[in-house]
């Protein structure tokens, strides 16, 4: 099987209380990393670099824009559940 599907691995996964979840192949929905590219998409639509530089610029500080906040926010919103202990 995957790896991520094989017996020992589901166990150990079992034994740490982490509930394994399988989703379709692709599925935006549950996947954050989509979340963060909206986020830089919408800062640079607005940013409206208009040179090859001022593009670098914008994307720099599209990035610099993501916080922690934001990632643990996009995690939750996918239905991933985070204990802070």
């Amino acid at each position: 099987p995957a790896p991520h599907k094989h017996p020992k691995i589901l166990q150990m996964l079992e034994n740490a209380g982490v509930e394994v979840w399988y989703l379709p192949p692709y599925s935006p929905d549950f996947n954050p990393i989509e979340k963060m590219w909206s986020k830089v998409k919408t800062y640079l639509r607005k940013a409206k670099a208009r040179t090859p530089q001022a593009l670098l610029r914008a994307i720099k500080r599209a990035f610099q824009t993501i916080t922690a906040t934001d990632a643990l926010g996009w995690f939750q919103h996918c239905g991933y559940r985070y204990n802070q202990s």
